[in-house]
């Protein structure tokens, strides 16, 4: 009736997840703090340290038909597990039941500890119920908090066909977007606040270059859904996100991936192949009654343009994170706008129409959209223009050019014709150059030197009179085919 352990010794060496672990136990009957089972451990995971701690009951008080009660606690790599449970009928470890509260950097990381593979997350706290039946873990009813959001949800692992497979449904009350776009690959850094900013890990980026890690989605199947009921304001104006995965022989599908604005939402699917090396993805997202308000900011507290726009990205190609695929991929980029209003004074400036153009950006007064198109044809992650074309009751525009997704960088030349006839007009085209982030609008000089010096030529000829030549337009353009451009472009 009695068992005595002293000094034994476990010997861990786990060589696909590179864990080294050598541990003590000693277990021993009595009353004092030292009775009972006793684990310690120390060791490596990855080269990184890691220590494991098991406390139980002695083992004379064990019975059949009683829970043993156990404290167990693991720390590495980042990450600290800590387990309160019962085995439920000694000494069958297949199953027992637990309260299990886990924190930790990344919620990457885990993968090394329990080869259950989780997206880059920020900092993280969680804790719930941990279950187990044979092959089966379920981490139920959990709750916490991931970067500035909560988190909660149910989470199911278990072996089918000889294959891991993960099971999740998770939910937030209210999400802060910046935590969703470190699970997409942005670099997540907490402030002293304690709220969560993301960077796209590249210093004036707009796109997540961290690589997708190929090798932990072959290993495992199962599928997802996220769903936020609210979002933190952001710049985005996202309100509520909806997020589906299947991952099956590595192979992910994403359906759906939704987001609503408070007016509009962006819905689509995304397929990744991370059965190849290099990773293949393929998107298609559309973008339905975007409120233009949101896209282009106002002037001076009131609005510069107004209306839906309606949009759709077709991307296909090969690369590790977002920022690589959009770099080198190819498909179609479409915009539209259907209808809507702007200020009259920017509409006259796109025919660069001096007095009301350049001179009156405070007038208020409004013009018609009757439609704008922008389409675009992507090979090797430049977008070429195919159609652009912004037509409102004075001014039709017509434009051209170029954005490179891999240097996210936009180069696009708007060129204005007006409908009526004006005494003063520049023929001089508006040039939109520079980062995506923050693009510049100029008119190009040259070309308004041009005319400038034609002008003179003709004054110092002529007579001054003359001179106004230069910038008589008689007003040639014609409204658009709206219903043919929509059509071609959705």
């Amino acid at each position: 009736n009695r068992l005595l352990i002293q000094g034994g010794l476990i010997t861990l060496d786990e060589q696909g997840r590179n864990i080294k672990l050598e541990a003590v136990i000693n277990a021993r009957e009595g009353s004092d703090e030292q009775a009972g089972f006793h684990l310690d451990g120390e060791g490596t995971v990855n080269g990184t340290p890691l220590t494991v701690m098991v406390r139980g009951g002695p083992f004379i008080n064990i019975r059949r038909n009683r829970p043993y009660i156990f404290h167990g606690e693991i720390a590495g790599v980042g990450t600290r597990l800590i387990a309160d449970g019962s085995i439920t009928r000694p000494f069958d470890l297949g199953h027992f039941n637990a309260t299990l509260k886990l924190r930790g950097r990344d919620l990457a990381d885990i993968y090394l500890l329990t080869g259950v593979t989780t997206p880059n997350t920020p900092p993280y706290q969680l804790a719930g119920k941990l279950t187990r039946d044979g092959s089966k873990y379920t981490f139920a009813d959990f709750s916490g908090r991931v970067g500035s959001s909560d988190l909660s949800g149910d989470l199911v692992v278990d072996r089918v066909d000889e294959r891991l497979r993960v099971d999740a449904d998770l939910r937030s009350r209210l999400l802060d977007i910046d935590d969703l776009m470190a699970v997409l690959g942005a670099d997540p850094r907490v402030t002293p606040g304690g709220d969560t900013v993301a960077s796209s890990g590249a210093p004036g980026r707009l796109l997540p270059d961290a690589p997708l890690n190929v090798e932990r989605l072959r290993v495992m199947d199962g599928t997802l859904r996220y769903r936020a009921a609210r979002v933190k304001r952001n710049d985005l104006d996202v309100r509520e996100v909806d997020i589906g995965a299947d991952l099956k022989s590595g192979i992910l599908n994403l359906d759906p991936v939704a987001f609503a604005f408070n007016r509009g939402e962006l819905r689509g699917t995304a397929k990744i192949n991370a059965t190849r090396d290099m990773p293949y993805s393929a998107i298609d997202f559309r973008l339905r009654n975007y409120p233009l308000e949101s896209i282009i900011p106002a002037r001076d507290g009131v609005a510069t343009v107004t209306g839906r726009a309606l949009g759709r990205a077709r991307l296909e190609g090969p690369g590790a994170s977002v920022h690589d695929f959009a770099a080198g991929s190819k498909g179609t980029i479409s915009l539209v706008v259907p209808q809507g209003r702007m200020r009259a004074a920017f509409a006259e400036l796109m025919g660069v129409h001096v007095l009301a153009g350049l001179f009156k950006l405070d007038d208020e007064s409004t013009a018609e959209i009757r439609c704008a198109v922008a389409d675009f044809t992507v090979s090797g992650g430049t977008a070429t223009a195919k159609t652009f074309v912004v037509d409102t009751t004075p001014v039709l525009a017509t434009g051209s050019g170029t954005i490179d997704l891999g240097a996210e960088t936009i180069n696009l030349r708007i060129d204005g014709e007006t409908k009526e006839a004006r005494l003063i007009r520049l023929w001089a085209p508006i040039l939109v150059r520079g980062p995506l982030t923050s693009p510049k609008v100029d008119l190009d000089r040259g070309a308004v030197a041009a005319q400038v010096g034609v002008g003179g030529i003709l004054a110092a000829l002529v007579n001054p009179l003359a001179a106004l030549a230069a910038f008589v337009d008689p007003g040639l353009a014609e409204d658009a085919n709206c219903g043919a451009l929509i059509s071609s472009a959705r």
